[in-house]
């Protein structure tokens, strides 16, 4: 198996979800790309918000900073050298879907291919009810429409014509540097999983345990023979939650005194809507170095040696580089 890879959560949109408000300033931003960059990891992974949702604005006296996704990455790549940058995930029924190739192959060049092209449907339908207020539109039928038209747009010149997505012939340039730009699917829907197989490099589930991944991989492997393309060909990537201290009963009382704990208790309502909260728990990396590699090695049995925008629970920013600095020293080198 390849040398496994680390990422880390990057909080552009996360303020009043997995973490607290205020949160994170520009400088953060900064200092926590760096830091994971020095401490070796392979990406950092930011999300996609545009406005509050009611929860949030409900649980907050002040309301959330979410910094738009390519803007703030295509900042960081100018302050790094190395570590990939990573959408995880751009909300396609939110954005144009011309606009937003031109927005991942401007970011893929200016960062010389560093660029992980996470995409998904958003875990909340009344944001995307906020931005298109007067649409009884299906996000599932824009997702597949714009991943489709996407996978076309990076390679060469394409005219598309959809129920949602339309435009005349483009060929966009400068094209992006990765041929093909890997597209990174995220969801635990097995529309998700169909979405990878059909127009996508990788797959983005959010806390599967092994047991559910290996699940899944029954699907993939259906999928790949109808699409005449090869298991391996889809990287399944899961995204996970860590709280990691060198005394596992701190580490566990650090979890649950955490935002990212509130913050998966209300996916339980979306994202996890098939999932028991006991059972959340015991998918997220909490606890001492060993028992972190200990699970961790249980994904590896499954074929999982990718683990991108690792959700590193933290109340501040000091709190999340600590815990970024455990995990390099602790644990990255087992892996």
């Amino acid at each position: 198996m390849n040398r496994a890879k680390f990422g880390v959560g990057f909080p552009t949109g996360m303020e009043g979800m997995m973490y607290p408000v205020p949160f994170c300033d520009p400088d953060g931003l900064v200092k926590i790309a760096c830091e994971a960059e020095r401490l070796g990891f392979d990406s950092i992974g930011g999300n996609d918000h545009i406005v509050a949702q009611e929860y949030v604005k409900k649980s907050w006296d002040l309301l959330p900073r979410y910094y738009e996704t390519f803007g703030t990455l295509a900042y960081i790549a100018g302050k790094t050298e190395e570590i990939r940058l990573n959408t995880a995930v751009t909300v396609l029924p939110f954005r144009d879907t011309v606009w937003v190739a031109k927005q991942a192959a401007t970011l893929d060049v200016l960062s010389k291919g560093r660029l992980l092209f996470g995409v998904g449907i958003g875990a909340y339908r009344e944001e995307f009810e906020s931005i298109r207020p007067n649409e009884n539109a299906s996000r599932g039928e824009i997702m597949d429409e714009s991943m489709e038209a996407l996978s076309q747009l990076l390679k060469g010149p394409v005219a598309y014509k959809g129920k949602y997505v339309e435009f005349e012939e483009i060929d966009l340039h400068p094209r992006p540097i990765q041929d093909p730009l890997p597209i990174y699917v995220g969801g635990n829907h097995p529309n998700a999983i169909s979405r990878a197989v059909k127009w996508g490099s990788g797959w983005l589930p959010f806390a599967l345990t092994p047991n559910e991944i290996k699940e899944r991989s029954v699907q993939i492997k259906a999928l790949c023979e109808e699409e005449k393309r090869k298991p391996k060909e889809i990287d399944v990537a899961p995204q996970l939650v860590c709280c990691i201290d060198r005394d596992s009963d701190t580490a566990k009382r650090n979890f649950e005194a955490s935002q990212v704990f509130e913050h998966m208790r209300s996916l339980i309502q979306s994202t996890l809507k098939d999932q028991e909260f006991d059972e959340l728990v015991d998918v997220t990396l909490v606890g001492d170095p060993t028992e972190i590699i200990e699970k961790i090695d249980r994904y590896h049995e499954v074929d999982v040696n990718h683990f991108p925008a690792i959700m590193f629970a933290a109340n501040d920013v000091e709190e999340l580089v600590r815990n970024l600095k455990v995990f390099s020293e602790t644990v990255l080198p087992s892996f």
